[in-house]
């Protein structure tokens, strides 16, 4: 009878419980998200997403596979919560990578995740917090934060001021790094400098613009700015009016194919210019070089890519200094060889931390 029972708590079902929110406009958010999905699939017998408010494209986005529990909207959180709490088999939960707001209307968000973090340790199962950044942090958010932190047995970084912050855990590459590496066009045949910024920024002004088009035809490349954010796309077109480029606009082209066609875009850039962190991420992974020139960058982008090993891809361009600018961007064409050396670095550090979690699954079950 023991031994029966002993079966029967083995073969209980197993699940794997994964936050994925995010708006199917931004391409960055479905890419990190994707790759926290990445790390769930397989890990347990069923597989529960709660995706929020996202339409049913951002499924197809991130590739949610058939057979997934869905949750949507802030009404199942209940649901959510009640699903974990009666769990059987060591529950796993997966957090979303990305940024961490930690700003005062935080505070009860924070609170739910705690719980939530809490009632797995408490089932004896496993917490992974795929690599993260903290913004805007106040307490007592971030202290509830930190705790949640504490009590997962993975808990990842992608900068190492989000991880002093928290006092715990590692610093590794943001999880976009392991998008997948593409060959891309060689070096002598890209032809192109593609720029996509924030349309929420002001404009750049007349020095930015001339030393763009300047670095472009020094290097005889054409200059065409895309949209990776559907809210920057008026912005593109003021850029390509104002570089004298082309814009690829995003339209009503379908998420999934104005990703896969912007990665064939940075395939043949020689140059990416963005203040957007994941156009730099899938840039360089394309085997193009990134460069952030806007003026008074925020530091996430220098952050993210100095945990990789890659630094001065940042310039500011607040004095107006065009030789400067146009000498930051000569230097950031011959980087090519660097860029991708680290490149292949990162996604062997993120794949050897997908074993890592899928080995502290398996053991937490064994």
């Amino acid at each position: 009878m023991r031994y029966r029972g002993l079966r029967m708590i083995h073969h209980l079902r197993t699940h794997t419980f994964v936050s994925l929110t995010g708006p199917a406009g931004n391409i960055g958010d479905a890419l990190i998200r994707r790759g926290g999905l990445a790390w769930a699939r397989g890990t347990s017998d069923e597989l529960v997403a709660y995706v929020g408010d996202a339409p049913d494209v951002w499924l197809r986005q991130l590739g949610v596979p058939t057979g997934t529990r869905v949750l949507r909207s802030k009404r199942s959180v209940a649901r959510w919560l009640w699903l974990l709490a009666t769990s059987p088999g060591r529950p796993v939960l997966v957090f979303e990578a990305g940024e961490v707001p930690l700003d005062r209307g935080n505070v009860l968000r924070e609170t739910v995740f705690l719980a939530e973090t809490l009632i797995v340790r408490l089932k004896r199962g496993v917490i992974v917090r795929p690599p993260r950044g903290i913004r805007a942090p106040t307490q007592p958010a971030l202290w509830l934060h930190a705790r949640a932190a504490r009590l997962s047995q993975i808990t990842l970084w992608r900068d190492a001021g989000s991880a002093a912050l928290a006092d715990d855990g590692r610093v590794v590459p943001d999880i976009g790094f392991g998008a997948g590496i593409r060959p891309g066009l060689s070096d002598d045949a890209r032809d192109e400098l593609v720029v996509s910024l924030r349309g929420a920024r002001p404009f750049p002004d007349a020095a930015w613009v001339s030393a763009v088009r300047d670095t472009a035809a020094y290097a005889g490349l054409r200059i065409r700015a895309v949209v990776q954010v559907r809210e920057d796309e008026d912005r593109a077109r003021e850029l390509a009016a104002a570089l004298g480029g082309e814009v690829e606009p995003w339209g009503d082209t379908d998420p999934v194919t104005q990703e896969e066609s912007l990665r064939a875009r940075y395939d043949r850039a020689r140059l990416v210019i963005s203040d957007r962190m994941h156009v730099l991420v899938l840039a360089a992974l394309s085997g193009a070089a990134p460069a952030e020139l806007v003026p008074h960058p925020t530091g996430k982008i220098t952050a993210a890519f100095a945990t990789i090993g890659l630094h001065g891809i940042t310039h500011d361009s607040a004095p107006g200094d065009g030789y400067a600018m146009r000498q930051f961007l000569a230097a950031q064409l011959d980087r090519a060889d660097e860029v991708r050396r680290h490149i292949a670095d990162a996604t062997q550090q993120l794949h050897d931390i997908e074993s890592e979690v899928r080995d502290t699954i398996r053991a937490a079950r064994a």
